[in-house]
């Protein structure tokens, strides 16, 4: 062996590559700590909690109790806009209505035509809400702490006119799939954070009924099927405006996705972030962090099997102890990343995972560009 300066220059390459592009993940971006600012839990705001349901028998009957039974010194109040469901869903309402005094129902028509009927259905709810903030959710969460409604108002202060709190898959949800939310939703705290809310993943958000009335809800996007949390975001979600709840007890866990589910949810991601204002730092750093992980396994890849080629053997040394490293860096810093969402993915599989994110978006990309765009627009 010989350690000649080309030898030497080539294998500390490799190694700083491989250490400085591990730290290259939003895994390591997570979000501020923001702490609820409003301790007098004795006056806190009025809270209407809007959801929409469409053939959600089971999900109602399983998760809306959580919603109803919150121990909040407030008053709040829960609208459930039933989108013309064919099923037993009016039924699992009615049974709910005689238990809970604080549950409200109603319904729009099946004749709604040209307009998204989930963006209706919600407007439905907040003009029919009685209070002056309005908390947007799904039937298919629930809270997993009977202070969820309380950490959330207690960010709901003078100066904020929009809180986002996290939603998580539950353990029935894949790997893949729950570190794709995860991943998504610290992306998006943090560029509320540091400078404008872009989009929202999860099924969590309140803001004020009358900024709602004012902007006129919906009326710029009622003709796209879904996006509705991702257009609310990225209209009323102004830098310094934007509080996260980012504790525990405000976090919601959403029932794991059928697969034609996840598929549609990403593929009406895709057609509504092309109409969403501001989306260029959130593209360059997806992109910026794809790259800088398959820059550093291309090259290492590529180094450890030119040089067993050629037999310059400290190279393929250098060049293996550098992936090896990389692999190992990763694996601390997503370790340390499960721990502060609360998650239980095993560490060792996330760099894999990761590897694999950029070509499965991709795959979704072809997927959505063979879609007619009137698939995404309602008729």
């Amino acid at each position: 062996m010989i350690f000649d300066t080309l030898t030497l220059t080539v294998g500390c390459i490799l190694l700083v590559l491989a250490f400085a592009t591990a730290f290259v993940t939003p895994l390591l971006r997570r979000p501020k700590t923001e702490e609820g600012k409003t301790d007098d839990n004795d006056n806190l705001p009025s809270i209407s909690i809007v959801l929409a349901v469409h053939d959600g028998e089971e999900e109602v009957e399983r998760n809306l109790p959580y919603f109803l039974s919150q121990e909040y010194n407030g008053k709040y109040e829960v609208i459930v806009v039933d989108e013309s469901s064919t099923d037993n869903t009016s039924e699992a309402l009615k049974r709910l209505k005689n238990k809970f005094s604080n549950l409200y129902t109603t319904f729009i028509p099946d004749s709604s035509h040209y307009i998204s009927r989930r963006k209706l259905a919600l407007t439905i709810g907040v003009k029919a809400a009685r209070h002056d903030w309005i908390l947007f959710t799904d039937a298919s969460c629930h809270p997993t702490d009977s202070n969820w409604l309380t950490t959330m108002a207690a960010h709901a202060t003078a100066d904020t006119d929009l809180v986002l709190g996290a939603t998580r898959y539950d353990n029935e949800a894949t790997d893949y799939e729950r570190l794709d939310r995860i991943v998504s939703w610290w992306r998006q705290v943090r560029e509320a954070q540091c400078r404008m809310a872009y989009a929202y993943c999860g099924c969590n958000m309140m803001f004020r009924r009358q900024l709602f009335i004012e902007s006129n809800g919906f009326l710029n996007s009622l003709k796209y099927l879904r996006g509705e949390f991702d257009f609310l975001a990225n209209e009323y979600g102004e830098r310094c405006r934007t509080a996260v709840a980012n504790e525990p007890e405000a976090t919601l866990t959403q029932d794991a996705p059928s697969r034609k589910t996840w598929l549609n949810d990403h593929l009406y991601h895709i057609e509504t972030r092309k109409h969403l204002a501001h989306g260029f730092h959130h593209a360059m750093m997806t992109f910026i962090d794809a790259f800088a992980l398959h820059l550093n396994l291309t090259v290492q890849i590529a180094a450890i099997v030119a040089s067993a080629l050629l037999q310059l053997h400290i190279i393929t040394i250098a060049a293996s102890a550098a992936l090896l490293l990389s692999y190992v860096l990763r694996i601390v810093v997503s370790h340390k990343a499960m721990q502060a969402a609360g998650e239980d993915i095993g560490a060792w599989k996330i760099p894999f995972l990761e590897a694999f994110m950029m070509w499965r978006n991709l795959l979704m990309r072809i997927k959505h560009s063979r879609c007619d765009k009137y698939d995404f627009i309602r008729r």
